[in-house]
């Protein structure tokens, strides 16, 4: 199993909205403890369009929003549990339910080789201050490729553009991670 001793990682389910959106509560949440710019983006960044201005969202509203979307399954990604408590999440879902994600990167989306529904892309990382460095991040990433090879999704399309972006991610905002490459070439 790919999941580091002590860190179970798992899907995101409907059930698990409070354990998410405590994770993220601004303010008080483990996710952006050492970034409070960010504290009320509950990962509610990528899934908006970018005529709607970030700044003018406030954190209670992307909080609704996001609470909204898991509770009706239509949120993806994955949560790292160190026990009950949640210390990592990683957005991977379908590219197709992030249509805004590659404007919002300012980056032109990269190309596929197969159905946008078939291809998942990672726009986030986020794990708590105190449990970096421990490969956490790896884990939920490795888990998230077994998961969606088990589901027949991105059975090719699923892997990591690490180079291309790497020199991107000091300019972007966080949180900002390596997005999905499908049948383009390694740079």
């Amino acid at each position: 199993m790919s999941q580091k001793p002590g860190i179970v990682i798992t899907p995101l389910r409907p059930e698990q909205a409070a354990d998410f959106l405590r994770f993220f509560d601004h303010e008080r949440g483990a996710a952006f403890a050492d970034n409070p710019q960010w504290a009320k983006c509950y990962c509610h960044y990528y899934q908006l369009p970018k005529s709607i201005r970030w700044a003018s969202l406030s954190a209670p509203q992307n909080r609704t929003s996001m609470q909204a979307r898991i509770e009706v399954g239509e949120m993806e990604g994955y949560l790292a549990y160190d026990g009950a408590e949640v210390v990592g999440w990683v957005n991977a879902q379908p590219r197709h339910k992030l249509p805004h994600c590659f404007a919002r990167l300012g980056i032109s989306p990269t190309p596929l080789a197969c159905a946008p529904f078939e291809a998942a892309a990672i726009v986030c990382f986020v794990i708590a201050p105190t449990q970096r460095r421990r490969g956490i991040a790896r884990a939920a990433v490795r888990r998230a490729r077994i998961i969606r090879r088990a589901r027949h999704q991105a059975r090719r399309c699923l892997s990591i553009q690490v180079r291309r972006q790497r020199a991107r991610r000091r300019s972007l905002p966080r949180p900002a991670a390596d997005l999905p490459r499908c049948g383009v070439q390694r740079t």
